[in-house]
């Protein structure tokens, strides 16, 4: 991404903006963490961070596809992922409560990382396959009370805004779980911020839900034929050309 100069008051903003946020609701996260019991209060106050990050960054959302879900329903959400943008989109977009899947170094960030453990996400060693498909298949309870689980099953961010393979982490625990599979695609969060970049641009994310696959009654032999089968549901609402600068996206989205 070419920098233009004219971004530099947004830039500023947005990061003084993010660590002030942090600042002040990393510690309530924590606190409520430890007297709210079903997870709701953390959830919520996390989906207030990702709103006004959203907000200082000048990014909007779209969500297409949200009659699809069940309310009550726990679902195993596996959406592409583009870029931090996304994950923005997700918590600010989705009707649904989820718990993260995330990588178990981001707990070390200051601040950042023990709130985000706060919110009862779900921390996975990168560096132990065997152990890592053991946790997501013991988090059966946090799926409780019409909570779902989030994973994002290329395991890393796309470095070219195309759809990757997937890993068979998400899969493995909702054929073990009986859980369905909630494809979701997001659209427009890798051209505001690319992989392994700190700038960005304003702009506006589409995410597109696709229709729910039951996994009951499913086995281990079944999950290469169901990692397929959501690969293509996700890749076929994703657009190489969609353009998150368009204004009308951006005056039609929140």
């Amino acid at each position: 991404m070419r920098f233009d100069i004219r971004l530099l008051p947004r830039l500023i903003l947005a990061w003084v903006g993010m660590a002030l946020t942090t600042i002040l609701l990393a510690p309530v996260l924590i606190i409520t963490s430890m007297i709210a019991g079903s997870g709701y209060a953390t959830y919520r106050i996390g989906r207030a961070w990702n709103w006004a990050v959203a907000k200082f960054m000048g990014v909007s959302f779209s969500l297409i596809g949200a009659e699809k879900l069940v309310p009550g329903e726990s679902y195993i959400i596996t959406p592409n992922h583009q870029s931090f943008a996304d994950i923005l989109a997700l918590f600010v977009c989705l009707p649904t409560p989820f718990r993260w899947v995330i990588k178990r170094e981001l707990l070390k960030i200051p601040l950042f990382g023990p709130a985000l453990g706060a919110t009862g996400a779900i921390c996975l060693d990168r560096s132990d396959r065997e152990g890592s498909v053991k946790t997501l298949q013991e988090s059966r309870d946090k799926l409780e009370g019409g909570w779902s689980v989030l994973i994002y099953p290329e395991g890393t961010r796309t470095p070219d805004g195309l759809l990757h393979p997937f890993k068979k982490g998400a899969f493995m625990m909702a054929v073990q779980t009986g859980i369905s599979i909630l494809p979701v695609t997001c659209n427009g969060a890798f051209k505001i911020m690319p992989k392994k970049k700190l700038l960005f641009r304003p702009g506006h994310v589409t995410l597109t839900i696709g229709d729910p696959m039951v996994t009951e009654g499913l086995t281990v032999n079944d999950v290469p034929q169901l990692m397929e089968r959501t690969w293509q549901a996700i890749n076929q609402h994703l657009n190489p050309g969609y353009d998150p600068f368009d204004s009308a996206l951006r005056c039609a989205g929140r």
